[in-house]
């Protein structure tokens, strides 16, 4: 499959970036594959194990706040929420606030269910930082939440511009040029990074 941003970076040779985002879809692609037969065991689908975890942390709340929280669809959270429901792990009920709104409580099997995800979850993060001083945990929670942030602005400012950019197309570099645009020189992979020719 060709790549997305096109064949030729702008601004001359990135391979470290794109050995940046090789290396961020392989490791999520590494934790999918290691993660996904073990929520099968326990009764879970796609995208349904991370609802459990905010419930088992956080209480009881509303569908809305598991939406705002993931950035995901609400709709899609519905769906998800009615399928635990059926499975018995969550439970949904009018908010006693707003009967519009529907408070989402786990089971007493849901909170069994998410200890244990929980429990596989601090494991498989155990194996994936093994090596990594506590100073480059906190390093690389960092860069994450820091790359998360920049995303989501670069994603705000793109939709937030939309009518703009129509009205003058060169406005706006595309999100694969700005990336390339601000990143570094070849061979300056950064830290922990391999840069590979």
């Amino acid at each position: 499959m060709p790549d997305p941003c096109g064949s030729q970076p702008v601004g001359g040779d990135r391979s470290d970036l794109f050995e940046l985002r090789s290396l961020l879809y392989r490791a999520s692609h590494a934790q999918r594959q290691l993660m996904h037969p073990y929520m099968a065991s326990v009764g879970l689908g796609t995208g349904q194990p991370k609802l459990l975890s905010y419930l088992h942390r956080f209480g009881a709340c509303s569908q809305r706040d598991l939406a705002e929280y993931y950035e995901l669809d609400p709709a899609g959270v519905s769906r998800m929420l009615d399928a635990l429901a059926k499975k018995g792990f969550v439970q949904i009920a009018p908010a006693a606030s707003d009967k519009r709104s529907k408070t989402v409580t786990l089971t007493a099997e849901g909170e069994r269910v998410a200890r244990a995800w929980d429990a596989a979850c601090r494991e498989e993060a155990t194996v994936m930082l093994r090596g990594f001083t506590d100073e480059e945990r906190r390093a690389f929670a960092d860069y994450l939440a820091r790359a998360h942030a920049n995303l989501k602005a670069y994603g705000k400012a793109l939709t937030g511009s939309a009518a703009d950019a129509s009205a003058a197309p060169d406005a706006a570099p595309a999100p694969c040029e700005a990336a390339y645009a601000a990143a570094p020189a070849a061979g300056t992979a950064p830290e922990g990074v391999p840069a590979h020719a």
